[in-house]
């Protein structure tokens, strides 16, 4: 150091050292600052100490690893003696807020102690002189710990936390069924798996002692066999869920040729339920088909709890109850009332099928039987059975009582002249309550049918408003009045007249509006036979539904508009006994249509049908059809 100002008496900076040209500064300072703060410190004689952690790790039965840790709290101790070795940082703050770094350094001791280990230290290192002039009391107030890198290096605690963490890892291990027991003793040449597969087993039986009950699952028997649609028809039994009492749990007791993990007794509420009860645990091995066997020869109940499918770890409360109350892990391997079941359950279902076939031979015999009487009757019979079952629907409907009566008649006269050759008579362009044979009949005599009208000139001047693809019937209205002449007078003449005229003069020419489908023709002839020699002229109607006829405003060939032809609801879906797939209740054999309680069932399985059918049971107003 050079003296700065010795001796004078009169200088602008007063006397002081300082350092030659080209050295260091501040390290004289700082060194200076240091030594002071750390005699703070020692004079103080205390020092924060952090907590320490201690882990352990310890390798299962089933190879993973369970990890624990232990931990010394922080401590403030008291010092005894200071060295300066190496740093940590804290931060030390003044009154006016500015702050100062200073390093915290530490050593773990000399070598040579009586326990191999030197006293752990922490130390206080600053290069701010403004600290050196605080007490202690206010140095410990203004530093602030900076938690990097502040950790324990050793500790003279160390062996001892270590013991504890390593006694924790293994306690964990325990608690996941991953270590033996200390109540158990293993060969210590067994194999890993098998000692943990050893472990859970007795785990099992001790818990099962323990409860004293078990829950089973359900059992599902099922049976099937051919049915007399070629298809497989499928009967099933269910034994539900039960929870259990157990007595005389033990393990691994000889029962025949097998050697079950636990054997005990099972006890339901009001008497024994399965005695004896075998448990097998499955952990890797899984039950082959040879094992399998064997348990289904012992005929005893044997039940399977397959605690591979846990997945992941599981902890001794998890296990308890998967063991005890869960059903997701069990299976039966034997049931003594399932073959017993299934047995009765396929002797049902042959018996089921045969009455089935039995059922089927005799309708297709009735129907057969129907099916030639109607051949036999005349054919004028039937076509006038439709028509007055056509006017007695007209007139019940909205009739709860009377209108299925009329609607069963009515489908049976369609089903007559279907057998003979007309399936178009269940169509609902013909039996709508406006429809063709509506309209017809009006005419044919002479008063409304199906309409709310006092004449017939209503109903043909309803007719003639008519737009779109109805406008193709318009003539055979007019071969009907012509067939059936309803004795207009002058001034309805005259109206008549200048109607059929313009449809006529339509028809001439061949326009699309007025050419009808001729595929009501041979049917609407059998039953009005006065028109048929009306309905014969090919004037006025298609050659076939598929004929183009060029429309001159367009330039083009377009296939005329017509009605679209579709069955009546009502005769689509009839409650009929022959196409019924359930087992009959109510209906005889010679029923052509479900009664009884096959009908209610046939109505809650088709709600649709049952509205077009029975529309009169409902609130709205659709039509019969």
């Amino acid at each position: 150091m050079i003296a700065v100002n010795a001796g004078k008496t009169e200088f602008v900076r007063r006397p002081h050292f300082r350092h030659p040209e080209g050295t260091q500064r501040d390290d004289c300072m700082v060194l200076t600052a240091r030594v002071a703060v750390l005699r703070q410190l020692q004079d103080a004689g205390w020092i924060d100490l952090p907590k320490r952690r201690v882990t352990a790790q310890v390798m299962g039965l089933s190879g993973q690893y369970h990890d624990a840790w232990v931990e010394a709290p922080p401590q403030r101790m008291r010092i005894s003696e200071v060295d300066y070795r190496d740093r940590a940082a804290a931060v030390v703050t003044l009154d006016d807020g500015r702050q100062f770094l200073v390093d915290l350094t530490g050593s773990p001791g000399q070598a040579g102690q009586s326990d191999g280990v030197g006293p752990p230290t922490i130390f206080l290192g600053t290069d701010a002189p403004e600290l050196a002039s605080m007490g202690p009391a206010e140095l410990r107030e203004r530093a602030r710990l900076v938690p990097t890198e502040v950790c324990w290096h050793s500790h003279w605690n160390d062996a001892q936390l270590r013991a504890q963490a390593e006694l924790a890892a293994r306690e964990a291990a325990h608690f996941y069924f991953d270590d033996v027991p200390s109540w158990l003793e293993l060969p210590p040449d067994l194999d890993p798996a098998l000692r943990r597969e050893t472990v859970l087993h007795y785990e099992v039986k001790r818990i099962l002692e323990q409860e004293g009950r078990l829950t089973v699952p359900e059992l599902r028997v099922e049976a099937s066999c051919p049915g007399v649609d070629g298809g497989t028809v499928i009967e099933s039994w269910l034994l539900d869920e039960e929870d259990l009492r157990l007595n005389c749990v033990r393990l691994e007791q000889r029962y025949g040729r097998l050697i079950p993990d636990v054997t005990c007794e099972a006890f339901d509420d009001e008497h024994a339920r399965y005695l004896p009860l075998l448990i097998e645990v499955t952990v890797t091995n899984v039950i082959d088909e040879e094992r399998l066997e064997r348990i289904r020869e012992n005929h005893e109940a044997t039940l399977e709890i397959d605690l591979s499918r846990a997945g992941g770890r599981v902890n001794r409360k998890e296990f308890r109850q998967l063991v005890v109350d869960e059903v997701a892990l069990k299976r039966w391997l034997f049931h003594p009332d399932e073959l017993p079941m299934q047995n009765q359950l396929y002797k049902g279902l042959l018996g089921r099928v045969r009455r089935e076939r039995e059922d089927i031979a005799e309708r297709a015999r009735l129907t057969a039987e129907r099916e030639a009487q109607v051949r036999a009757m005349p054919l004028t019979t039937i076509a006038a059975d439709y028509l007055h079952a056509v006017r007695a629907l007209q007139v019940a409907t909205g009739n709860p009582i009377e209108a299925p009566t009329a609607r069963e008649a009515l489908a049976d006269a369609v089903e007559k002249l279907a057998l003979r050759g007309f399936p178009e008579a269940g169509d609902e362009n013909l039996l709508e309550h406006d429809g063709i044979l509506a309209r017809l009949l009006s005419i044919r005599w002479n008063r409304p049918v199906g309409y709310g009208r006092e004449h017939l000139t209503d109903v043909l001047d309803e007719i003639r408003s008519t737009r779109g693809a109805r406008q193709s019937e318009f003539s055979l209205y007019l071969i009907a009045v012509n067939a059936y002449p309803p004795g207009f007078d002058a001034d309805q003449q005259r109206w008549f007249d200048g109607w059929a005229g313009e449809v006529r003069a339509s028809l001439r020419r061949r326009e699309r509006t007025y050419l009808r489908d001729p595929s009501y023709d041979r049917l609407l002839a059998l039953l009005f036979p006065e028109m048929a020699p009306g309905l014969a002229k090919k004037g006025g109607k298609l050659e076939s539904v598929y004929e183009l006829i060029l429309d001159p405003k367009r330039g083009i060939f377009v296939r005329p508009e017509t009605p679209e032809r579709r069955p009546a609801k009502f005769i689509a879906n009839q409650p009929r006994a022959r196409q019924n797939g359930q087992r009959l209740l109510d209906t005889r054999p010679g029923d052509v249509r479900l009664k009884g309680r096959d009908l209610e069932a046939w109505k809650r399985a088709n709600p649709e049908w049952a509205r077009a059918w029975f529309p009169e049971e409902f609130d709205d107003d659709s039509p019969a059809t």
